[in-house]
């Protein structure tokens, strides 16, 4: 029977999938499921402050609640709690796996984490490559979805979201997940071309649960998702290293930059929606951004696993008029 592998965000996937383990983004289980706030409520019994991020309280819920063997922690590249959580779940008697990006995007760092990887789930450099090759026909079918949101503009902004956010555990079998978005393609297909105004949400994935459905009501079509985009890896590459020092997230708001400003421009984008998640220290890279992307920019702020408040309505309509009227 498969095991089952936990992880705090997107890492090298194809290094679980090779090793006969289930991959799983503790992250996606959170937000999806019917009741989120569960999560929540168990770390804070469990002695979690009220004041931190919420999102690092929901994964602690789901890893306690759920059937997980391990976890692997990303402790550079991702959230600054990431140390103390995978403290805490040592201390409940849960295998943890450290795993790190270098900031300064070091191949050859980067390249001796992913043998620890390696090297801790048993994992031999053939059969990693047999999965890589595999994966990489999901990961065209992805970039695929994505080009029918912007390009023939068939695919829903939230359609996108869910499709490229689940990219980082597949929903534990690739093959399978392959399948689906086969089948998402041939689907939607025959739909017409979507209208509203060109918007790109930037950020990390919203705890915020209606936020895309209530964009499009308001005439907007969300054409640009930025970090699902980056969880699913679009990049030509030679090998995994080079794949992962390609991806963006992990390595601070200049390497993002650069790929918001290409895609600003391919996508025809009139507006940027940057979602920021409460006491997270990414919120400060919000200073940066609003200074060097060159196009309206609207910050929403999310705590908790709900819906949009009206105020935050009130704000994305208005924002969204605007860009109209331009």
């Amino acid at each position: 029977m498969n095991r089952t592998i936990g992880f705090t965000t997107t890492i090298p996937v194809e290094v679980i999938f090779a090793a006969g383990c289930t991959p799983c983004d503790l992250n996606n289980i959170f937000v999806t499921d019917p009741d989120p706030m569960r999560y929540v409520e168990r770390a804070e019994r469990d002695g979690f402050p009220k004041g931190m991020c919420n999102w690092v309280k929901g994964i602690y819920g789901v890893v306690m609640e759920k059937a997980v063997n391990a976890v692997i922690t990303v402790m550079e590249g991702d959230c600054s709690n990431t140390q103390a959580l995978a403290e805490i779940l040592r201390y409940r008697g849960i295998r943890t796996i450290p795993f790190s990006y270098p900031y300064d995007r070091d191949k050859k760092v980067l390249a001796r984490e992913i043998e620890k990887l390696m090297t801790e789930l048993a994992v031999g450099e053939e059969t990693l490559a047999l999965v890589e090759k595999e994966i990489g026909k999901v990961r065209s079918s992805l970039a695929l979805i994505d080009r029918m949101t912007w390009k023939e503009r068939k695919v829903t902004g939230a359609e996108n979201h869910l499709w490229l956010v689940r990219a980082s555990d597949m929903l534990g079998d690739y093959r399978e997940y392959h399948r689906m978005a086969e089948e998402f393609l041939a689907e939607v297909e025959a739909r017409q071309g979507i209208e509203g105004v060109n918007i790109g949400y930037i950020g990390v994935p919203p705890i915020l649960l209606d936020i895309y459905e209530f964009i499009g009501d308001a005439g907007g079509h969300v054409v640009y998702n930025e970090t699902q985009r980056q969880f699913s890896l679009p990049f030509a590459a030679d090998n995994i290293v080079d794949r992962y020092t390609s991806y963006t997230y992990p390595y601070g708001v200049f390497a993002r930059l650069a790929d918001i400003r290409e895609e600003i421009g391919r996508r025809d984008i009139k507006g940027i929606i940057h979602y920021v998640q409460a006491f997270c220290f990414r919120a400060i890279e919000d200073v940066i951004l609003r200074e060097t992307i060159g196009v309206p920019i609207l910050t929403v702020e999310g705590d908790l696993p709900r819906t949009l408040d009206t105020r935050t309505k009130l704000r994305i309509e208005a924002f969204i008029e605007m860009l109209q009227q331009k």
